[in-house]
């Protein structure tokens, strides 16, 4: 069926194969380690973009409820969720800057979406700052549409939202 030279090439192609797959295996496991750093730079990186983001978005809002906006700390506190619910003059709060009020809902919307993104990247994390950063940016949405006062913004958005944001990879 196959004369010497052609078993004498069949068997060089599967020495040459036998070693591609070697030589492969072998480098495999720093190709992992590379990929892995990568997206732990990636998720970094984005977790900072939505940190950016949620900032953005409580400037915003300060200037289009006419409130002024004053950079904290980014400490995790516990809010009082009562407290929000039954805050006086929510849904009745006034707009000084329609195209800031509209800037902040877009930076919230893209720091939401982001995070959600962000989410399956986010590996070896503790899951309540997760869960935090994901019900934070929730209550942020709601607290922007009802138009709240911008204490309960800013409690909700550096205390809640960017407190446990920072406690993510970066």
């Amino acid at each position: 069926m196959f004369n010497r030279k052609q078993t004498k090439l069949t068997l060089f192609s599967v020495l040459v194969m036998s070693f591609s797959i070697i030589v492969t295996l072998a480098a495999a496991p720093s190709f992992l380690q590379q990929n892995n750093a990568l997206a732990q730079q990636d998720a970094k990186a984005s977790v900072q973009e939505v940190s950016t983001q949620v900032t953005e978005a409580l400037k915003a809002y300060a200037n289009a409820i006419g409130a002024q906006y004053i950079e904290s700390e980014h400490t995790p506190i516990q809010v009082n969720q009562t407290l929000i619910d039954q805050a006086k003059g929510v849904g009745e709060g006034k707009l000084v800057d329609r195209a800031a009020y509209q800037s902040a809902q877009e930076h919230l919307k893209t720091a939401n979406l982001m995070f959600v993104g962000l989410v399956p990247q986010l590996k070896n994390t503790n899951q309540d700052d997760i869960i935090e950063v994901q019900s934070g940016l929730l209550v942020l949405q709601n607290l922007f549409n009802y138009r709240a006062p911008f204490n309960l913004v800013e409690d909700t958005g550096f205390g809640v939202v960017l407190g446990h944001l920072n406690n993510l990879p970066k």
